[in-house]
C-alpha cells in the first residue's frame, strides 16, 4: 500500500473557502498554522470577508446586543427574535469598559464595531465577536471652556478614507446664557481628536446620530428647551460637511419624531395627532436629490404612543427581518410590527433599556488605530 499523501490545495482555493467561513470559526482557524494566521489577520482578507458576510442573507450574521436595567450586556442572534422556534438563551457579554454601569450607552454600530459611551469613562470601540476593544484618548483638550449643556455622539465609517470616526458635539453655555457648539471628530486611523467647523443652526435632539448613506443624522429643535423638530442635519463623514434636510410632510409636525435606520436608509417614526398610530418614513439620499417615502403605519394603543413619543430618553432602532417584519425597541420592551396584520406584538417579557445590532466581523480596532499616522510619518520621512 502506497503512503497516503495529503493533497495541497492552491492558495487561491484556500482563500475562497475561508472567506465563506463564519467569523467565530475563523478565530479558531488562525491556530492551524502561521500562514493561516497571517492570511486571516490580513486587512485584505478581513475586508473581503466582511463584504461577503454583509451580503450573505442566508447565514444571518447579524446579532443583537441588549443592555438591562443594571447595565449588563446580553447577546442573542437576530433570527431568534423573529422566529419563536429558534429562541435561545441570551448569552452574557463582559463589558469592555473598566467600570460598566447603567450610565453606559451604545452610540452605534458599523462593520461589527460598536461604540460605547459612559459618563465616567472615555468612549470605547468594541468588536464583541473577536472580543477586542480600543479605548479612545480623551478629547478634553479640544473642549472649549464653559458649562456643557449637552453632548451628542455619533459613530460611522468613512468609506472614502477607510476610517472609523466618532463624533462628539458639545453644546456649551457661558455665564451670559449664550450657547455655542464645538464639534470634535476622532479618527481611528489617526488615533486622535480634532475640531471641525461647527454647523450653523439649532439644537440637536436625539443623543446618538444615526449612521446611514455614509452620513450621520440628527434631528434639530428650534429651541434648546423643546422638542419641536424643525429640520434634520447630516454630517458627511468623508468630507465632513454639513447639510440640512426638510422633514417629511407628516400630520402634525409639532409632535416629536424619532430617528432610526431601516435597511441602509435613514428612517423617521412620526406620531400622528391622535397618538394611536405612527407613520414610518425612509429617506432616499442620492446626493443631489433627496426624497421621503412613507413605507408603513404602526397602529398602537393611545397610552403606548404617549409613553414612547413624548419622552426624549427613548429610541426606536429598526431592523428588517427576512419576512419584511420590523423590530422595535420600545424600552423596556422588545416588540415586532407585522406589516401584513398591522399588529404590534411584544415578544419579550425581559426589560431592556438599550439595544444595538451588529454584524459579526474580524475588524480589530487595535490593528487599525494609528495606522494612518504611521503612514503619514513614513511619507514625510521620504519627502512624499
Amino acid at each position: 500500500m502506497s503512503d497516503f499523501v495529503i493533497p495541497v490545495l492552491p492558495r487561491e482555493i484556500i482563500v475562497e473557502i475561508l472567506l465563506k467561513v463564519p467569523s467565530k470559526f475563523l478565530l479558531k482557524f488562525r491556530c492551524v498554522s502561521k500562514s493561516w494566521l497571517q492570511l486571516i489577520s490580513s486587512p485584505e482578507f478581513v475586508n473581503a470577508h466582511l463584504k461577503l458576510t454583509v451580503n450573505d442573507k442566508e447565514c444571518s450574521p447579524h446579532r443583537g446586543i441588549f443592555q438591562d436595567s443594571e447595565g449588563n450586556f446580553k447577546l442573542r442572534s437576530l433570527p431568534s427574535l423573529f422566529y419563536k422556534e429558534q429562541i435561545t438563551e441570551l448569552l452574557d457579554m463582559a463589558s469592555p469598559l473598566e467600570n460598566p454601569t447603567i450610565y453606559t450607552w451604545t452610540v452605534g454600530s458599523v462593520n461589527g464595531l460598536i461604540c460605547l459611551y459612559s459618563k465616567i469613562e472615555e468612549p470605547v470601540l468594541w468588536n464583541p465577536t473577536i472580543r477586542k476593544s480600543k479605548k479612545l484618548p480623551a478629547f478634553g483638550a479640544n473642549s472649549r471652556k464653559g458649562c456643557s449643556y449637552y453632548c451628542k455622539y455619533g459613530f460611522g465609517y468613512d468609506e472614502l478614507h477607510d476610517d472609523y470616526k466618532v463624533v462628539v458635539i458639545q453644546c456649551i453655555s457661558d455665564d451670559a446664557g449664550t450657547y455655542d457648539t464645538v464639534v470634535n471628530v476622532y479618527s481611528l486611523r489617526m488615533d486622535s481628536w480634532r475640531t471641525i467647523d461647527k454647523f450653523q443652526g439649532n439644537f440637536l435632539v436625539n443623543s446618538s446620530g444615526k449612521f446611514a448613506n455614509r452620513k450621520l443624522y440628527w434631528a434639530l429643535s428650534a429651541n434648546v428647551d423643546t422638542f419641536n423638530m424643525c429640520n434634520i442635519i447630516s454630517l458627511d463623514l468623508a468630507d465632513e460637511t454639513w447639510r440640512r434636510l426638510d422633514l417629511p410632510s407628516y400630520e402634525d409636525s409639532s409632535y416629536p419624531l424619532t430617528l432610526g435606520v431601516v435597511g441602509s436608509d435613514l428612517s423617521v417614526l412620526c406620531p400622528c395627532r391622535q397618538v394611536t398610530n405612527s407613520d414610518v418614513w425612509i429617506l432616499k439620499d442620492c446626493g443631489v436629490k433627496v426624497s421621503w417615502t412613507k413605507i408603513f403605519t404602526i397602529e398602537h394603543h393611545r397610552d403606548l404612543g404617549e409613553f414612547i413619543f413624548f419622552s426624549s430618553i427613548f429610541s426606536i432602532p429598526f431592523c428588517q427581518s427576512n419576512k419584511g417584519e420590523s423590530l422595535l425597541l420600545l424600552p423596556p420592551v422588545i416588540m415586532i410590527y407585522d406589516g401584513s396584520t398591522r399588529q404590534l406584538e411584544a415578544i419579550e417579557n425581559k426589560e431592556y433599556f438599550a439595544a444595538e445590532f451588529y454584524v459579526e466581523s474580524l475588524i480589530d480596532p487595535l490593528l487599525i488605530a494609528g495606522r494612518g499616522r504611521c503612514n503619514l510619518e513614513i511619507s514625510q520621512s521620504f519627502g512624499c
